[in-house]
């Protein structure tokens, strides 16, 4: 226990320099950026804009969290992307540099592959076939492993927050209720490298010296070379960005980050076994890719060929969104539920539910199926002013305005054509 509250020390006193670190600010000033260009979507679905500073500072807390949990587990494993063996080729730089080159590369095909876990096993496997670039691979695919495992808290947590509500059309042409989910987080996270590797005294010069069972990651070095690390703070950018059709954003988040987690722990393990028998390097560089694309393909195909939960209902209506301070949040009107009749007057559409309403009632009980089929009473009373609306985003019978579900359009496409564009 002692040891391990040193490393946590040791993580609280790298993280501490945040606020004077200039590139996690610009990091930060970045994500501000994105949210502000991606709530268009906000605006024509709800009308209104989640506010900015409340996104972006929500995003902040919890990204700082997830460092200090990230930042830890790479110090206890003894993460680094160096290779012992060749710390004087300023390998540190070149080998993220060559990561973030295939990675931006790969995102010209689908902006998804803007991820480690593809440019990261083609990294390590290169390294491992040809022995380019020089670089740590069980130390690279162990810091995939943790920095997916502090997405899928980061998910299961706050994946959901400010999703959006939105018409989606599906690849068979149908038109259905759902939820976008677009959050991202800024990263503080307490790298490793080696540093002073020079005895003095028997002692190495670098960070104060680690307990003995330390590092758990097996690096390569010799009996006579003693070993020297330097923590510095990297500032990243953790995304998430999904549909929820068939079930809510809550439990979509649940989901998608337990299969993230499964898949973070069993990368770790065998990056910690890849540090010890080469053969656990090829499965771990393998599996980084493989397995991410197939949780995301799995996610996907369960989304679009799945039965919607947000889909026009036959009888009644579809509650997809609930406004703050309105009657259905009140009344406590949830996505997904069908509203079958009001004061005891069936509904089959929106327009039959506004035209009732419009004839502003003050008090009204409404007939709820919930989405776990229970058909529940729901009342709400207003004698001042009386009951002119929900204020709620409901799924109506014809939609006018809804986004393809379509990612057939990749952006290597739009750049040629760009390209030809200014060409002439």
């Amino acid at each position: 226990m002692h040891d391990l509250l040193r490393i946590a020390g040791l993580v609280l006193r790298e993280i501490s320099s945040l606020v004077i670190n200039q590139f996690f600010w610009l990091v930060f000033i970045l994500l501000v950026f994105m949210y502000k260009k991606s709530a268009n979507v906000e605006s024509v679905m709800l009308g209104k804009k989640f506010p900015l500073v409340e996104k972006a500072s929500h995003s902040l807390v919890l990204g700082v969290v997830g460092g200090l949990v990230g930042s830890f587990l790479v110090i206890t494993l003894g993460i680094t992307l160096q290779d012992f063996a060749n710390t004087d080729q300023g390998i540190l730089t070149s080998g993220i540099m060559y990561i973030w080159v295939i990675a931006v590369l790969l995102s010209l095909i689908n902006t998804r592959y803007l991820c480690f876990s593809y440019a990261g096993g083609i990294i390590a496997l290169s390294n491992l076939l040809t022995g380019f670039p020089v670089i740590n691979v069980p130390g690279l695919l162990a810091l995939i492993g943790v920095l997916h495992l502090i997405e899928s808290i980061l998910i299961r947590l706050d994946g959901y927050t400010y999703s959006v509500p939105l018409f989606l059309k599906k690849k068979d042409g149908s038109i259905v209720g759902g939820y976008m989910m677009n959050k991202m987080w800024p990263i503080p996270l307490v790298l490793l490298a080696f540093g002073f590797l020079l005895i003095q005294g028997g002692k190495a010069i670098g960070i104060d010296s680690m307990p003995g069972w330390w590092p758990i990651l097996n690096h390569s070095f010799t009996a006579n070379e003693a070993l020297g690390y330097m923590p510095f703070l990297v500032p990243v950018i953790l995304g998430y960005g999904d549909i929820a059709i068939t079930r809510t954003p809550e439990q979509r988040c649940r989901e998608s980050a337990a299969r993230l987690a499964v898949y973070s722990i069993i990368l770790i393990f065998l990056s910690i076994a890849a540090s010890k028998y080469l053969i656990f390097a090829f499965a771990a560089a393998l599996f980084a890719p493989l397995a991410h694309e197939a949780i995301i393909l799995h996610g996907k195909k369960e989304e679009e060929t799945g039965r919607p939960i947000f889909g026009p209902a036959e009888k009644g209506v579809t509650i997809l969104y609930s406004k703050k301070n309105s009657p259905s949040e009140a009344m406590k009107l949830e996505p997904g539920d069908i509203i079958l009749s009001v004061n005891n007057k069936p509904v089959e559409d929106e327009k039959e539910l506004a035209d009732f309403l419009a004839e502003r009632p003050t008090y009204v009980w409404f007939e709820v199926k919930k989405i776990s089929g229970a058909i529940k009473t729901m009342e709400y009373q207003d004698y001042g002013n009386g009951v002119s609306g929900l204020g709620a985003l409901v799924v109506p019978k014809n939609v006018s305005v809804y986004f393809e579900l379509n990612d057939s359009v990749k952006p290597y496409e739009k750049l040629m054509s760009y390209i030809k564009k200014i060409s002439g």
